[in-house]
């Protein structure tokens, strides 16, 4: 099992890529925790997992107050993960006092909490969800092997601002009361459907704010459609952040209940495919983006592929036994290798088509990177 809290979808998407790539499942710890009837028990020879987001360089208080409720055996296999915008302190030693673990990882994401920090640029936020997506194959590889790791960035002052920022932040930062909403606001609901821990309730068609278990997770903030929601002075001219990728319906189960589940899937008439989800692999001289494949699409038909050749960089000559592939140079030009000794250039705006069995390679013999798109049908690995 995997359970995960998440306000904004940094640990949702972390969470769910985790179970994908370990063949688990990700579990939301709020609607654990409201259908809870007894303490989880983790037996011997299982693994459990859990992923968070940092507060203040510490855990959120949900995620505590979940794990005081969750009882790991000695030899089960215990790892955490924190998503944090730089640094996350010293969270995973809270975190350890109630949790058990072997392994523990930080992954670096976008910044969110705009109370205290505008949102990153789009460009980083956009290379920290490229290496964070790069990174979890191998934390997953890691994870199904039960090998014991500690990759968590603490940054500077760690201790400092665990043990004495982060309780004032618990005293002072923390109060609904704070929270506002403006004339702007049309009074979709949004914010009172996507409150975890039903704070939010729409009065005259305007959200009030409750006393009770509000965990600052800025997911009313960040998903008001019209940036209606404030919270103090500092939030009205700072940017909005929602994980880029449509997220999967949250998945609950009952701590009574099978230990392992599996969601029905449905064939999905459009997909869009963010960024995100695109795999990039690298061979001397070569950068290879699958913009669309197996990996990341219900489509099994056809995989798309963007490749970059450096100059002198090639692609040995082979053929593909059962696929058809179809090139698109887009920039520069380069040199195809076919069958024998045949050479051929093929430049910005070229299309070739090689069908199944035939040989070809390339070999960008001019000064500048050659980019070209593959499209493969069936997709080949």
């Amino acid at each position: 099992m995997i359970y995960y809290f998440s306000g904004t979808g940094n640990s949702q998407y972390v969470a769910e890529k985790l179970a994908e790539y370990t063949k688990d499942t990700a579990f939301f710890i709020p609607q654990v925790f409201g259908q809870m009837q007894s303490d989880i028990t983790v037996t011997e020879g299982e693994t459990i997992g859990v992923v968070f987001p940092v507060y203040a360089w510490a855990p959120p208080a949900v995620v505590m107050e979940f794990l005081s409720h969750v009882h790991v055996d000695k030899k089960a296999f215990a790892y955490a993960v924190c998503t944090c915008g730089d640094e996350a302190g010293k969270a995973m030693d809270e975190l350890h006092r109630l949790f058990p673990f072997t392994s523990a990882y930080s992954i670096t994401m976008p910044n969110n909490y705009i109370p205290m920090f505008d949102t990153d640029e789009p460009e980083l936020e956009r290379e920290k969800i490229n290496v964070a997506t790069q990174r979890l194959p191998k934390i997953a590889s890691e994870i199904a092997a039960h090998r014991a790791v500690f990759d968590v960035h603490e940054g500077p002052e760690a201790s400092f601002k665990t043990v004495v920022v982060n309780p004032l932040f618990s005293l002072f930062a923390m109060r609904t009361s704070k929270f506002a909403v403006d004339d702007t606001c049309i009074g979709c609901g949004e914010c009172e459907r996507g409150c975890a821990f039903h704070v939010i309730k729409l009065a005259g068609r305007k959200p009030v704010w409750q006393e009770g278990k509000c965990a600052m997770c800025m997911s009313c903030i960040m998903h008001c459609p019209k940036r209606a929601i404030q919270y103090g002075s500092g939030t009205k001219n700072r940017g909005r952040y929602v994980f880029p990728v449509q997220q999967k319906t949250r998945q609950v189960v009952r701590p009574d209940a099978e230990k392992s589940t599996q969601s029905a899937q449905s064939s999905t008439a459009v997909e869009f495919i963010n960024s995100a989800e695109i795999k990039t692999f690298t061979n001397p001289g070569v950068e290879v983006r699958r913009l669309l494949s197996p990996d990341n699409s219900e489509s099994r038909r056809v995989s798309v592929t963007e490749i970059h050749v450096k100059p002198d960089a090639s692609q040995p000559r082979h053929v593909h036994a059962s696929s058809e592939q179809i090139l698109y140079a887009l920039k520069g030009s380069a040199t195809l290798l076919l069958s024998g000794d045949t050479e051929k250039i093929f430049a910005a705006g070229d299309v070739v088509r090689f069908a199944d069995n035939t040989v070809h390679g390339l070999v960008n013999t001019g000064s500048d990177e050659f980019v070209y798109i593959s499209v493969t049908c069936p997709p080949v690995n």
